[in-house]
């Protein structure tokens, strides 16, 4: 018959509660209430705690709202946040547009129009963009604007650097605002540059140009007004700009209907041509 273990009294150091335990034991839980001590030397005392891991540091990014110009911090893996200022959605996912589009876009993600892509916003504003398609308002970008369209832009961009892409040949009636310009394809507009403006080779920039410095490889171009000073770039635009006046833009209307509507009176055209401008 075998023999039963020989067993020794044991006190809880947490409750104070004996029990009976083997001679042998190591640790063991408190039948009281349920703690865990362990035993040396034939004394009890309490377990000891294996200290916690450090919390993973979660990466961050910083956000600054454009309404109120309050800037806050959020995760990384974030879709979108509320400006604590002004409790505005802010959008952090890229925006993608395919079709005609008329919405206010306020994203931190990367904005892409692609070719049959037109976003009519009177103010958009987005981390990065890729702009395949047209684009009317205005745009504020973070980061790197990338023109790759052959279109007619009404639109005023502002953004750290504009890159118009090979092989492209944007038209843009609104000034573009930068801090520095690359141009590889061939741009139409008006520049206000407050860094340098690099025409590439095989680039072509037909505008009126103001910037702090000027850069045209060999094989590139530019027709156009060109003035180059340390301020130069927010100097106001003056009337006799083209696509500024507003009697220009009218005048320009105006002898465009004549063309194609002889037979219309002079009041019906004059009246079409303010309601559009």
């Amino acid at each position: 018959m075998a023999r039963a273990p020989q067993k020794s009294s044991f006190g809880c150091p947490d409750c104070g509660f004996v029990q009976s335990e083997p001679v042998g034991l190591i640790s063991t839980f408190c039948r009281s209430c349920g703690g865990h001590y362990r035993v040396a030397r034939g004394a009890a005392e309490p377990a000891a705690v294996p200290p916690l891991p450090p919390a993973p540091v979660e990466a961050r990014q910083a956000v600054t709202c454009r309404q109120c110009g309050c800037e806050h911090t959020v995760s990384r893996s974030a879709w979108c946040t509320i400006c604590p200022g002004c409790a505005a959605s802010i959008d952090l996912l890229g925006v993608s547009i395919f079709s005609s589009s008329s919405r206010p876009v306020d994203t931190r993600g990367k904005l892409v129009i692609g070719p049959q892509g037109c976003l009519t916003s009177s103010r958009a504003i987005c981390g990065a963009a890729n702009i395949q398609g047209r684009i009317i308002g205005s745009l504020v970008a973070e980061g790197e604007v990338r023109i790759g369209t052959n279109q007619t832009c009404a639109c005023h961009i502002t953004a750290p650097v504009i890159v118009i892409e090979k092989n492209t040949c944007p038209i843009f009636t609104r000034p573009l605002q930068t801090d520095h310009l690359i141009v590889f394809g061939t741009l139409t507009g008006i520049v206000r540059c407050r860094g340098t403006v690099h025409v590439r080779r095989g680039g072509r920039l037909e505008a009126k140009v103001f910037a702090r410095s000027m850069t045209v490889e060999k094989g590139g171009a530019l027709f156009g007004a060109c003035r180059v000073a340390d301020n130069c770039a927010h100097e106001p635009l003056r009337p006799d700009f083209p696509c500024q006046s507003a009697e220009s833009r009218r005048e320009i209307l105006r002898s465009t209907w004549l063309a194609k509507c002889g037979t219309r009176t002079h009041s019906k055209i004059r009246k079409r041509v303010l309601l559009v401008t």
